[in-house]
């Protein structure tokens, strides 16, 4: 009996069947712990990089609201908040979403032109939990700020052989930079004894010049018209139909509202603008003949109209102070012609005309002509129209423009 015993004992110690399940046994939590990790991390990860996204776009959409706003702290933090939520964080769900302007931390705290994003969810944990205990916690941060592109002549022709030209001894002045989307091989076109100066010059074609400075970048990436997002404004039926004429040394002061007939001063006739929107519908503004024209807070929308659009000429010895208002319908715009419109229409502004000028100059499908004499001094103005023209003796010397409108900010990740 012991015998057989001892020889069936044998046996089993030898048999090697079933081994495989009792090393499965021993390894299973092993794997099911790994297996159970791996699916939170991967879920976690996911969360991170929403949060992530959620962080940077929030502190994107308050740094551009530091410049809308001014720097309102209130305005700002609400701003972000908002963003947050279309993103999917919100204090409702647990988040928690912290915005500190300045920046309370990183290398840009105190910073009065930076917003600091923080952004935290509880983690959720799934298979993990039998493993582990206690909770996690998602966090993102980003910091962001914004400022007005520092460029203000854009011209904006794709393809034209001198989307911007500079000819005879015009002085092209510039403490801005200046943008050309042509990809023609002349898409910037200098010539004479005139020259151009600026902080920067970026043509997306080539250039050829006789006088630069700095020379121009060539080849840069092709961009998009910075106002394409800007609608135009709503108006009403006709409240002037008639043309209206200012000359002999008369001076005459209009409100604002929609005038279907062309606004014409010469002659050394004064005419002043109240503050507001002024809607040219089919007509445009003449200034000549020694006219001056005065306004403070005005914008100048010029129609699409179904007939061939008037245009703005200001000429002949003319006076005009201009300042575009910062609020209303067309925020920081002086000037701005339908870019649906007719792209047959040059604007001019010539023959020893003095300008002030303060606002943005959009004319998205037309010509903006400075020539013969002109002179635009000591102006804020950006200029965007589809193509730009110095000629003459025109002396161009322009300061960036300051605006409100947030279509021409630019907001950057720092952190």
């Amino acid at each position: 009996m012991t015998r057989r015993f001892r020889a069936v004992l044998a046996r089993l110690l030898r048999d090697s069947v079933g081994s495989v399940l009792v090393y499965a046994a021993i390894a299973a939590p092993v794997l099911i712990g790994a297996a159970a990790l791996s699916v939170d991390i991967g879920l976690w990860y996911a969360n991170k990089r929403l949060a992530q996204s959620a962080a940077d776009s929030a502190a994107l959409a308050g740094s551009l609201e530091v410049i809308r706003s001014g720097g309102d702290a209130s305005l700002i933090s609400a701003i972000a908040l908002s963003n947050a939520a279309t993103n999917g964080f919100t204090t409702g769900r647990g988040d928690t979403i912290t915005v500190n302007y300045p920046p309370a931390s990183g290398p840009n705290v105190g910073s009065t032109v930076a917003v600091e994003v923080i952004v935290s969810r509880p983690g959720r944990r799934l298979l993990s939990q039998v493993l582990f205990g206690g909770n996690t916690n998602i966090v993102a941060r980003a910091v962001a700020t914004a400022d007005i592109n520092n460029s203000c002549v854009w011209a904006l022709n794709p393809s034209s052989p001198s989307s911007l030209r500079v000819s005879g001894n015009a002085q092209v002045l510039l403490n801005c930079g200046i943008l050309i989307n042509s990809a023609s091989a002349t898409g910037l076109f200098q010539s004479g004894s005139g020259c151009i100066e600026a902080s920067v010059i970026k043509v997306v074609g080539g250039y050829s010049v006789a006088c630069a400075d700095p020379n121009p970048l060539a080849g840069v990436t092709a961009f998009q018209d910075p106002l394409a997002a800007l609608p135009a404004p709503t108006y009403g039926a006709c409240d002037f139909s008639a043309n209206i004429t200012v000359n002999g040394g008369d001076t005459r002061r209009l409100t604002p509202g929609t005038y279907c007939g062309k606004i014409k001063v010469s002659a050394n006739g004064t005419l002043e603008f109240d503050p507001g929107l002024y809607v040219l519908d089919g007509a445009g503004l003449d200034v000549s003949g020694q006219g001056t024209v005065t306004g403070t807070d005005v914008s100048f929308y010029l129609t699409q109209n179904s007939g061939v659009p008037d245009a703005i000429t200001i000429s002949g010895g003319a006076t005009v102070t201009l300042s575009a208002d910062d609020g209303g319908p067309l925020p920081g715009i002086l000037f701005y012609h339908d870019r649906n419109s007719a792209g047959n229409v040059t604007h001019r502004f010539t023959g020893g005309a003095n300008m002030e000028l303060s606002g943005v100059l959009y004319f998205p499908s037309q010509t903006l002509s400075f020539s013969g004499g002109s002179n635009l001094n000591d102006s804020q103005v950006m200029i965007i129209a589809d193509t730009v023209e110095f000629t003459g003796s025109t002396v161009v010397d322009l300061n960036n423009v300051t605006t409100t409108n947030p279509l021409l900010a630019q907001a950057t990740l720092l952190e």
